[in-house]
């Protein structure tokens, strides 16, 4: 049997007096597919914001291809290959299609330090997940 490529132990998160997740312990292997369900409250939004980098544990490990990691924000996640599409509607819905894909992970354009953003990329490369994902959306420069 091989090992996962991601182990948490014992995670564990309070927002103030609620016990959000009690020592949670997930293994996840190379190719799997899993299901997080239960009921509402019952800490599986907080769990896979802890993997992501979008919420900090407060206590607990993680593993990543047997090497203890910490993940303290999106990036730390992402530069693993962690990321992570959100159930609730977190879109900003006053920026388009393509600028919500890359919300947050912005491309500029390829001069040092350039501040302006590469949009035409961005929209192709919006179009090729899209494509991917067989989701339709004629107009990808229309506001969310």
């Amino acid at each position: 049997m091989t090992k996962p490529i991601v182990e948490m132990r014992g995670i564990s998160k309070r927002y103030g007096g609620v016990q959000a997740l009690q020592s949670v312990d997930l293994d996840i292997y190379l190719g799997e597919v899993h299901a997080l369900v239960g009921d509402n409250a019952a800490g599986k939004s907080t769990l896979i914001k802890t993997l992501a980098g979008a919420v900090l544990k407060d206590e607990g490990t993680i593993t990543f291809e047997g090497r203890a990691i910490e993940i303290n924000a999106p990036r730390d996640a992402k530069a693993l290959g962690i990321e992570t599409v959100y159930q609730d509607l977190a879109l900003a819905d006053n920026l388009n299609v393509s600028a919500n894909v890359f919300l947050g992970r912005e491309l500029t354009r390829n001069r040092p330090l350039s501040w302006f953003l590469d949009n035409r990329r961005m929209e192709k490369e919006s179009r090729t997940l899209l494509g991917k994902l067989k989701i339709n959306i004629p107009n990808i420069r229309q506001q969310v």
